[in-house]
């Protein structure tokens, strides 16, 4: 009965034992990507074939070991030959060398150093590349390529490609400029490998992309906008007389040309002058005495604008000067038809309305037109003679102009 119990515990000893390769068996492994990202997951097959070819028994446990991350789990039995771990590549970049035993046996392999430091094997073991070590192109872009000297914003993006130029995800790039700042300062990539910064400047800038020992520029050039000056009149304005702005206007230095210069006069009103440049005078009457903000705005052909501005104090309206002509003459009763033509003095307003009193109880208004007739059919007063003040009264631009002449009636 004792050896028949020592039989027993033996023969469950043996059950339990680990099974491992016999000695000459062949252990080769493979992944399903070479390339991950940080934190990125891969799947491990080991196939262990005996010397003659033949799969190992099932069960046969295969140990793995890796260089960086972890394998998961750290030992497993084989099923027809075939024993799969997954790899998990961890937060940190770098090259993982992985290799498998099972008893006596292991995978071979050694390790070299290639460009830019990334670690390979020969030999049945496998590398994995991970994070920024997987790094072979990194391609900058900006959109738009050139902003405003008045300042902008401009999009960088970072793209990451592997050796065999597929786009790389989670990769952190961190980004630098020598001019204006960006938000933010590093990034990691999506899943199409992209690392997007914004660029804030005034100044042409070149903004640089660094992912572990690869690294890129992208230039953002500054366009200068136009050049605008606005001038008020020589002699202070007043209401109802054309005042005189002179406008000098130029495209940046080599910029785009000026689309378009608009003036505002302050008082509601407006003028385009389309896309003028060189030195330009803008007359303009305002109807109201008050204080004015004169803008001139210059607009290129990309869009930018520069204003300029200049105040104006508009005095209220002064009565302008009517000469008549003839100043004197005589006219006799139901005989002499006399003509008048009233010429307003330089700097007046453009007349609209001319109305005239001959003196004898008889108004006209002509109109805009300046000259009159008029036919006297009585002395006023009853006198055989009389002189009568001939007046007119003129007005335009919100101002009134008044003159006068004598005239002798007599029968």
């Amino acid at each position: 009965m004792a050896a028949l119990a020592l039989l027993g515990a033996l023969s469950a000893a043996c059950e339990r034992a680990p099974l491992y390769a016999p000695t000459g068996t062949t252990i080769r492994l493979t992944a399903n990507t070479q390339v991950l990202a940080i934190n990125g997951t891969a799947e491990i097959t080991a196939s262990v074939l005996e010397p003659g070819g033949y799969a190992v028994q099932n069960g046969t446990m295969v140990t793995f070991t890796t260089s960086l991350g972890t394998v998961v789990p750290t030992e497993v039995g084989t099923t027809d030959g075939r024993a799969t771990v997954v790899f998990k590549a961890g937060t940190q970049a770098g090259t993982a060398v992985i290799h498998a035993y099972s008893g006596a046996n292991s995978t071979t392999g050694s390790t070299t150093t290639g460009t830019g430091g990334a670690t390979t094997t020969t030999g049945t073991g496998v590398t994995i590349v991970v994070g920024a070590a997987a790094v072979n192109t990194l391609v900058l872009t900006a959109s738009p390529s050139s902003l405003s000297q008045l300042g902008g914003t401009s999009l960088i993006t970072a793209t990451v490609y592997d050796a065999n130029n597929n786009a790389l995800p989670g990769v952190l790039v961190a980004f630098s400029t020598d001019q204006g700042t960006l938000a933010p300062v590093s990034a990691v990539t999506s899943a199409s490998g992209q690392a997007q910064t914004s660029l804030s400047t005034t100044q042409a800038a070149t903004v640089t992309a660094t992912v572990g020992a690869k690294s890129g520029t992208v230039k953002v050039g500054s366009n200068a906008v136009p050049a605008v000056t606005i001038t008020g009149p020589a002699t202070t304005p007043t209401v109802g007389v054309s005042a005189n702005f002179t406008l000098t206007v130029a495209a940046g230095s080599g910029a785009a040309p000026i689309r378009s210069v608009v003036v505002y006069f302050g008082d509601g009103l407006s003028t385009s002058l389309g896309a003028a440049t060189g030195t330009i005078t803008v007359p303009h009457v305002y109807l109201a005495a008050d204080q004015y903000t004169i803008t001139a705005t210059a607009t290129d052909s990309i869009g930018q604008s520069t204003t300029a501005a200049v105040p104006v104090t508009v005095f209220p309206a002064v009565p302008f000067t009517v000469t008549v002509n003839p100043s004197t003459l005589t006219a006799v009763i139901n005989v002499t038809t006399v003509a008048f033509t009233a010429t307003p003095n330089a700097g007046a307003p453009a007349v609209t309305s001319y109305t005239w009193d001959f003196g004898d109880g008889i108004l006209q208004s002509t109109g805009a037109t300046p000259l009159v007739s008029h036919l006297y059919t009585a002395v006023p007063n009853g006198q055989a003679t009389q002189q009568v003040l001939v007046t007119v009264t003129a007005t335009g631009g919100g101002r009134t102009g008044y003159g006068s002449c004598i005239v002798t009636v007599t029968r």
